[in-house]
């Protein structure tokens, strides 16, 4: 497909996406509004990949990640040591009992026994969390080019990679391959985005309290 096509196509599944969120917001529950609006915007997002790639541009490339968090309250935490680095966080729960008309407040200093994932950055040589939060994603420099809410990426063509290469072609020893491991990872948290340059990450799972848990991954960095 040649660029034009692309955004021709692009344009064209926008329209679609804004013609099937006002039919899921002013249908009925169950009536498949919201399985339409969900195919539009996965096109959409392809298509903005697709149009990244063939300008040259960087883009966000969902990725799956095996322990998803809690949309509302993920609560990251990152705990960096300089040679490692972790992420902490609520993991997504279902509620037999919600019907939708409460929000369950989440107390990160609470004993209560919660599912906490803890994701390990291998040779993580950068990392930042702040903003943007879920309000203003779409002020992200990847808006537009693949990044979805609450979702796991890596970025393609990464400049943050690009200008940490360009920092380290000083060296007497620098050598551009070595760079080819690294993997710029973008996490869209609730009220945080997070984002690091790694090799690569693992993730566990575990049973404990919020404080538990980040007492743990304290511990875990002086051992």
């Amino acid at each position: 497909m040649v660029v034009e096509d692309i955004r021709r196509s692009l344009d064209a599944a926008r329209e679609e996406l804004s013609a099937a969120a006002a039919a899921a917001l002013s249908g009925k529950p169950g009536d498949g509004g919201w399985a339409r609006y969900q195919t539009a915007h996965d096109k959409c997002i392809s298509f903005e990949r697709d149009l990244a790639r063939a300008t040259g541009e960087e883009c966000a490339v969902e990725i799956p990640w095996q322990h998803p968090w809690n949309a509302g309250a993920p609560l990251p935490h990152v705990f960096s040591s300089g040679s490692r680095t972790l992420v902490v966080y609520n993991m997504r729960e279902r509620d037999p009992a919600w019907d939708g008309s409460y929000a369950t407040v989440v107390d990160p200093t609470s004993a209560d026994l919660r599912l906490i994932a803890i994701v390990e950055f291998e040779r993580c040589l950068a990392h930042k969390l702040g903003p943007p939060n879920d309000e203003v994603l779409h002020g992200h420099p990847l808006h537009g080019r693949g990044l979805v809410l609450y979702a796991a990426h890596v970025v393609e063509r990464s400049r943050w990679i690009a200008e940490l290469m360009k920092i380290n072609s000083v060296h007497s020893e620098y050598n551009p391959d070595g760079w080819k491991q690294y993997r710029h990872y973008l996490l869209a948290f609730h009220d945080e985005t997070f984002e690091c340059i790694a090799r690569g990450h693992s993730l566990k799972q575990t049973m404990s309290s919020f404080p538990e848990a980040l007492h743990s991954c304290a511990k875990s960095l002086l051992a």
